[in-house]
């Protein structure tokens, strides 16, 4: 009976299910996403079984309220909560994408606000413990188009990631989450512009407005993301991968693609 207890215990301590997302299929297809149920979870970076795997790890950034918890579980598990709920610690998502048939399994890291970015790994382990800052494969860097303001806190955090690490072959996206919120005065005024034109022909690195709230672009943002990252890469798309079970619907899985052409 004990040993029946232990391999069972082993059982749910080793076990997790990841997602899969055709992301060429989904913008395609315009319809509910399908997914396998992600995994969350653990305090500590060591705690997560996944770790054990090669995956790419994406770190969101941004001031409070700008919505990169809703772009993560909108494309996690095509969901939205109207209601604003800080991050009060990391979570971690574990979804797999597929693009130009290429299997990716990545390691998404959402974390609380972070005042600064760490400048060494004695710095990170002492005030950002477990979070993997300087260890990420990539940054996407969130504010809020309805509040530019927001923008100059992931310039700061761009200007210091820069500064702390080597950025060659780490790929930096930034996002304009709220997209439904810009009022066509701030669209049309010369600081929007400067935001855009900064990030595009300055920072030299691909740019994604959407709205969490809708689920529009949504997919764009993580199909740019992969783009920039198979780009760095270099290698050629490997053989196209079949799901290893059947693909399952999250329980809250309503939501629609909205498709900007």
């Amino acid at each position: 009976m004990k040993a029946a207890k232990s391999v069972q215990r082993e059982f749910y301590v080793t076990f997790f299910v990841t997602q899969q997302l055709d992301l060429d299929y989904l913008e395609r297809r315009g319809g509910n996403t399908i997914t396998y149920e992600g995994a969350e979870g653990g305090s500590k970076e060591e705690d997560s079984p996944a770790d054990t795997l090669d995956r790419v790890k994406v770190v969101f950034l941004g001031a409070p309220g700008v919505g990169k918890t809703s772009i993560i579980r909108q494309f996690v598990w095509s969901e939205f909560s109207e209601e604003y709920r800080p991050t009060e610690r990391r979570e971690t998502f574990y979804p797999s994408v597929v693009l130009a048939d290429r299997l990716y399994e990545l390691k998404i890291t959402d974390l609380p606000t972070i005042p600064y970015f760490p400048v060494s790994s004695h710095l990170e382990w002492t005030d950002f413990r477990y979070y993997g800052l300087r260890s990420a494969t990539a940054y996407v860097l969130v504010f809020d188009l309805s509040n530019q303001d927001t923008f100059q806190h992931i310039r700061t955090l761009r200007d210091q990631i820069y500064e702390a690490r080597d950025m060659r072959g780490v790929p930096l996206l930034v996002v304009g989450n709220k997209q439904d919120e810009l009022s066509q005065a701030v669209a049309s005024g010369t600081r929007y512009r400067d935001i855009v034109n900064l990030v595009r022909k300055h920072w030299r690195c691909s740019y994604v407005e959407c709205s969490a709230r809708f689920n529009c672009r949504v997919v764009q943002v993580f199909r740019e993301l992969m783009k920039s990252i198979q780009a760095i890469e270099g290698r050629p798309a490997s053989p196209s991968l079949a799901p290893s079970q059947p693909m399952r619907s999250h329980p809250h899985d309503t939501s629609e693609k909205c498709i900007l052409l």
